[in-house]
């Protein structure tokens, strides 16, 4: 009883102090030198044995600590370990940032940590490839090319900078190839955004998804999704580069941020300023000019393009609060952009245009919140809206019509439509309000929750000044689409981490109001108004397996639908018509790969293999142009596509890299019958347009401290391969009278000096180094030998 009432008096002694002193915790960011988040980071309080596992941002939290003084002990792959003393306050959150140095065997090159945010990426169980951007920053290379040399994709271009491009990835092309900017879509961002002249500068890195994409990204991507990721530099910085190529091409970019540590306030913000004139040499097939007599003049004729001009200013900012207990991201953002182009041709370089030009202007503010850990630990929530207002306008004012050489040869009322049309001045005005959810939960170490929603509601309106063009005519009715995109998904890991599972499911839904100039009941064409809706759901499953050290085995499937988007079903004002009646595109995708890596002191030698499985219903594929160069989107019944990619890469640490990757593709019409019921003649043929091998080679020298410490020389030089294929079915016609996309196979030459520790640079570049005819669509020539120069300046702070 004595020791009782000891033990009581003692309670209640002990109580009112312990009450006084409640716990605290400690928070805050783990990087590396270049200031990018070091996912996988294990961070451990000595003594008490607390510990967590910084997220993929880089963050931690660790909660529920004795107020007093701590050794902070934070440990990586490929880092060297860190220790850091934090006192713990009662009740509050002690803030940190620790800034990770290599491991002395990789002083020169961190990027190869074996957790780096891309890394991880490649390690999901999704087919996904990542393009490390941060070492490719001193280069003028254009976007597209970049990831037309990755494994799988096919990147298509109709002409020089600023010309409208195609994705393919695993021969699922057009818009089944979703593009994101930090999970955001970038179809409503304005063509000023477009990812072929986004500024390198401004990315942390570009995540390639392969067929299966993560329901977190919140997009209809049956092909395939690209995510580009933008910096989260903790640290002040100014990224500033300038190049002047050929054809008089100029492309300058600046990006920065800056945040004051006592309070949190943010700004960063990036622009980019771009201009061509596109003069570059054509020759060959309808590069032709008549004589007097409408007689084409014989001979091979070189012209240069006249009406190509190109010129896009885009602005990107945002402020407010990041890194605070109540939110990490709270941001006010605009996007701005303004476009001006020539039109110079139709659908091939049969139809040229003298006069006709597009201008657009864009505007979009932007709300983005992120919280981990709101309310309950585990709990992640990400917020994005958006309200933009995008108007183009297409002038076809012109009276003259021109050949290749200048010279007028026809006088007309309008190019777009030869001498059956009126001039137009066509306006399109889109609204597009968009919302995005998402919120996952992790319960425990070894399982994540997450849900998605996406809103996307586009308005058009349009108008004429000048008179009625028939083809503007269905485009001057209110015309509208809303789309709904949710998921839900559920991810365990089980043995350690060695076995990752996840199963999701995606529905889909849209209600589009579109218009037609036909006819109705009778000889009088007027406008008819369709209306559509649709819902179709997917569902999906992924798998992957730690096999041994540094081995991957990855498994996906997915059985999901695309919705049309806007420019699909309502045009795009300009040589797209509007397409009413498309129906969604189903798909039935299957990915499989293993990676294995070596990784020694001084060299590293990655190998991965992937084969691929699509069987594609209604796929929507943009039709053949029209006789005055105009064409829609329309639905191919049933498309089957299977193949397989190889990637090797090594790296000696010191000197040299190289990479190379191939990729064979089977495209196939499987729709054996037609509407009416009768065989389809193509059945079972390839797929017209698209090639069924492609590869890529880079090497890549270093030479650091040259002339003197800090000041380094790097050298590259790559080649790409695409096969010849045919515009149309290879069974029809005969073999010397089929259209074909000939052989392609180009060099590209690259050279950097930098120097202050990589804060300046110099880069010169060579593209299609012997100046071949390149084309990526039939009878469009893409630009000859391209030179350019580039300098670059960085400068930064230490993190706060």
């Amino acid at each position: 009883m004595t020791r009782l009432l000891l033990l009581l008096t003692w309670l209640l002694t002990a109580l009112p102090a312990l009450a006084q002193h409640p716990a605290g915790s400690v928070r805050g960011e783990v990087t590396d030198q270049e200031g990018q988040p070091v996912n996988g980071a294990t961070i451990t309080l000595q003594g008490i044995g607390l510990h967590t596992v910084a997220d993929r941002h880089g963050r931690f939290r660790v909660e529920k600590i004795a107020p007093g003084s701590y050794i902070l002990r934070i440990t990586a792959v490929g880092f060297a370990t860190a220790e850091q003393l934090v006192t713990i306050t009662p009740g509050l959150s002690a803030v940190i940032a620790i800034r990770l140095q290599p491991a002395a065997y990789e002083v020169k090159q961190v990027e190869v940590a074996a957790r780096s945010a891309a890394q991880a990426v490649k390690e999901q169980v999704f087919a996904a490839d990542v393009l490390d951007v941060k070492q490719l920053r001193d280069r003028s290379t254009d976007m597209n090319r970049l990831l037309d040399a990755m494994p799988g994709i096919r990147v298509r271009e109709s002409g020089g900078l600023g010309s409208s491009f195609n994705y393919s990835i695993h021969g699922l092309s057009g818009k089944a190839v979703r593009f994101f900017l930090d999970g955001v879509p970038m179809e409503t961002f304005g063509s000023g955004f477009s990812i072929s002249n986004f500024p390198l500068n401004m990315l942390d890195r570009i995540e390639v998804y392969k067929g299966v994409t993560p329901a977190w990204l919140g997009g209809d991507a049956l092909g395939g999704a690209i995510n580009l990721v933008t910096r989260k530099d903790i640290r002040n910085y100014i990224d500033a580069s300038y190049s002047y190529g050929s054809y008089q091409t100029h492309k300058a970019a600046v990006s920065g941020r800056w945040r004051q540590q006592a309070t949190g306030f943010t700004f960063q913000a990036g622009a980019a300023y771009n201009y061509s004139r596109n003069n570059y040499q054509v020759w060959g097939p309808t590069v032709e000019i008549a004589d007097e007599n409408f007689r084409p003049v014989p001979g091979e004729h070189r012209f240069r393009r006249f009406n190509d001009d190109y010129s896009s200013l885009t602005v990107k900012a945002e402020a407010g609060f990041t890194n605070k207990p109540w939110a990490d991201q709270l941001l006010l953002g605009v996007n701005v952009s303004e476009l001006h182009k020539g039109i110079q041709t139709g659908r091939t370089m049969a139809f040229v245009y003298g006069d006709v030009r597009y201008k657009e202007n864009f505007v979009m503010p932007t709300l983005r919140y992120t919280k981990q850990d709101l309310f309950t630990k585990g709990l992640r929530v990400d917020v994005f809206a958006s309200m933009n207002r995008l108007e183009g306008t297409t002038i076809d004012t012109g009276t003259r019509k021109y050949d290749w050489s200048g010279k007028v040869v026809e006088i007309v009322e309008g190019e777009l439509g030869g001498a059956y049309t009126q001039r137009s001045r066509y306006t399109f005005t889109d609204k597009t309000a968009l919302a995005i959810a998402n919120a996952s939960y992790t319960p425990g170490a070894n399982q994540t929750i997450s849900l998605a929603y996406t809103l996307n509601n586009t308005r058009r309106q349009g108008k004429d000044d000048i008179a009625r063009a028939q083809w503007t005519i269905p485009f001057l009715e209110p015309q509208q689409l809303t789309r709904h995109i949710s998921s839900l998904s559920y991810e365990t890991r089980l043995f350690s981490g060695k076995w990752t599972n996840v199963f999701f499911v995606k529905n889909f839904s849209y209600k589009a109001s579109a218009n037609i100039y036909d006819y109705n009941e009778g000889a009088q064409k007027e406008v008819i108004k369709i209306r559509g809706t649709d819902n179709a759901w997917g569902v999906g499953y992924g798998t992957k397996i730690v096999a041994g050290h540094q081995m991957l085995l990855k498994f996906s499937a997915e059985n999901t639908s695309r919705l049309p988007d806007a420019a699909e079903l309502l045009g795009d004002g300009n040589t797209i018509l509007n397409a009413p009646k498309l129906k969604p595109e189903r798909s039935l995708n299957f990915n499989t790969s293993v990676q294995k890596t070596f990784d020694k002191n001084q060299y590293r030698l990655g190998m991965e293999l992937g084969v691929f499985y699509r069987d594609v219903k209604d796929l929507i594929w943009l039709g053949e142009g029209t006789l005055y160069g105009t064409a829609r989107y329309e639905n191919i019944s049933r498309i089957r596509s299977a193949g397989a990619e190889l990637s090797v890469h090594y790296s000696n640490r010191k000197w040299l890299e190289l990479s190379a990757n191939g990729t064979w593709q089977d495209i196939r019409n499987r729709q054996r019958y037609m509407s009416n019921g009768a065989t389809n003649l193509m059945y079972d043929d390839k797929m017209k347009n698209m090639p069924s091998l492609m590869a890529n080679a880079e090497i890549r020298l270093r030479y650091p401290d040259m002339l003197r410490k800090g000041e380094h020389l790097s050298f590259y030089v790559n080649t790409h391969y695409v096969e010849k294929y045919y515009l149309n079915w290879p069974s029809m016609a005969e073999k010397d009278t089929k259209m074909a996309i000939p052989q392609q196979f180009v060099q590209d030459a690259g050279l950097t000096y930098s120097f202050r520790d990589n804060r300046c640079s110099v880069t010169i570049e060579c593209r299609n180094l012997l100046n071949k005819q390149v084309y990526d669509n039939f009878l469009l020539q893409k630009p000859g030998r391209f030179n350019s120069i580039q300098l670059r300046y960085f400068f930064h702070n230490k993190p706060n």
